[in-house]
């Protein structure tokens, strides 16, 4: 941590910090010149002096001292440098960021940055960001061209139980890009989605190729900002982007199956729900809920969205009718009548999940009761959940669970959170992401029967 600082309100202080209450198992050197030791680790006074070989600088310094500190680390070997600084070509000073990474690649030094906010490897417990709050492993990589945007989704994610296997926030995008990072992930095996949250376009043809790769093994979910001439304004004062026609970069999605996303709570929603559920086989889906009202919502969502709801099949109707009351709907979506008995809802799914006739079910409502009206039924919603989620799991399946109170005050959320099923707060986010991940593998069925 080249810029280790002894003021908690420095970034040079927070990170280093992060980094060793993370749990990173490497050693871990704090370098500043002008204090014998920051946070209880000894201090040298420059990178030259480490004792030992180094893998990562991580450099937080003003931006009249980069250049020399990135020369010292590739004059002792460091591979990899994050320059957390800010003061390079998105406030005008393009040639210092030139100047800077030209002596870092004839020197073998990789940079990420400037102006970024740092990465987070969660199965090497590396916590090199300026948030301490990271969500736990999990299958989603994200690279974002906002590291406050970044940060922010890592504690969002990690209040929501949305697991990562690396974050990289990439600021201005320098030296490593986000096509060679799309090419990294694609080839991680601890990575099965890919998020973005994209700015800006600076290497059009290297995205194409990236994409036109990656995303025939893994699903790539982004959301692109800047589409506006105020966005676009705002994004070139940012990290210094570069316009890029809004109708092209949708048109690149659209050849690739690149799921768009409207805002970071739908981007990663999906990516929880390509991570953590099978995907579907085909567009049939079977709906159970809680209420009437929230069924037909659900129903209005998957059919504008090309998501039949077929009729039930014997074996369904025959299951639901031995545990409901005789005024049940008798179609689906099946309206559960407010039973009180939770594991109505398991027997149900049970058939509707072993049914050949669906590809998918939708869940709503599921521990409202419990949450809102009887506290006695939670134990027993919490029972049933999990009995849920292991029948979801033995069936190969998509289960999308809708629960519009959330983790924060369901008991019954929290349940399926914590088993790997992800909790949409409506129907339509939940038929939304069911519609990514239908598309998506419709797109590659495509893709591997051309070749």
């Amino acid at each position: 941590m080249v810029g280790a600082s002894r003021d908690p309100e420095a970034w040079g202080h927070v990170l280093l910090r992060n980094l060793l209450n993370g749990g990173f198992k490497g050693s871990i050197y704090a370098v500043n010149p002008k204090a014998d030791e920051v946070l209880g680790i000894r201090c040298y006074r420059s990178v030259s002096e480490l004792p030992g070989e180094v893998d990562l600088a991580v450099i937080a310094l003003p931006n009249r001292l980069i250049y020399d500190t990135v020369v010292e680390c590739g004059e002792v070997g460091v591979k990899f440098a994050i320059i957390i600084s800010a003061g390079f070509g998105e406030s005008g000073h393009f040639e210092l960021e030139r100047k800077i990474v030209q002596i870092a690649r004839s020197l073998g030094v990789r940079i990420i940055g400037p102006n970024c906010m740092g990465i987070y490897s969660s199965h090497s417990d590396l916590v090199s960001t300026f948030t301490s709050l990271v969500p736990p492993k999990g299958g989603i990589a994200f690279v974002s061209q906002s590291g406050a945007v970044g940060t922010t989704v890592l504690a969002w994610a990690k209040e929501h139980g949305v697991g990562f296997s690396k974050f990289v926030s990439i600021g201005n995008e320098a030296d490593l890009s986000t096509p060679e990072l799309l090419k990294y992930f694609e080839n991680d095996n601890s990575t099965s989605v890919i998020a973005l949250y994209l700015e800006s376009v600076r290497e059009g043809r290297g995205l194409v190729s990236s994409l036109s790769s990656c995303t025939l093994k893994k699903p790539v979910v982004a959301m692109k900002v800047g589409v506006t001439s105020a966005g676009i304004a705002a994004a070139s004062s940012h990290t210094g982007a570069i316009a890029v026609e809004d109708k092209i970069i949708e048109g690149i999605f659209r050849q690739f199956s690149v799921i768009r996303a409207r805002d970071p709570g739908e981007l990663f929603r999906i990516s929880f729900a390509f991570s953590n559920l099978p995907l579907p086989n085909g567009r049939s889906a079977a709906v159970v809920t809680t209420g009437g009202g929230w069924g037909i919502e659900c129903a209005d969502a998957l059919e504008m969205r090309g998501i039949a709801l077929p009729p039930l099949p014997r074996a369904v109707f025959e299951a639901a009718d031995a545990v409901l009351p005789e005024f049940w709907s008798k179609r689906n979506p099946i309206d559960m009548v407010a039973s009180t008995d939770p594991f109505d809802y398991s027997r149900i799914l049970e058939a509707v999940l072993r049914s050949p006739e669906f590809d998918m079910a939708f869940l709503l409502g599921f521990g409202t009761i419990g949450s809102i009206a009887m506290p006695s039924l939670i134990r027993s919603e919490l029972e049933a959940a999990k009995e849920i989620s292991e029948l979801a799991r033995s069936t190969n399946k998509p289960l999308f669970v809708v629960d519009l109170l959330g983790p924060s005050q369901s008991a019954a959320s929290r349940a399926f959170i914590k088993t790997g099923i992800p909790v949409f707060p409506s129907a339509s986010s939940a038929a939304e992401a069911a519609s990514a991940m239908v598309r998506y593998c419709e797109f590659r069925r495509r893709k591997c029967f051309r070749t």
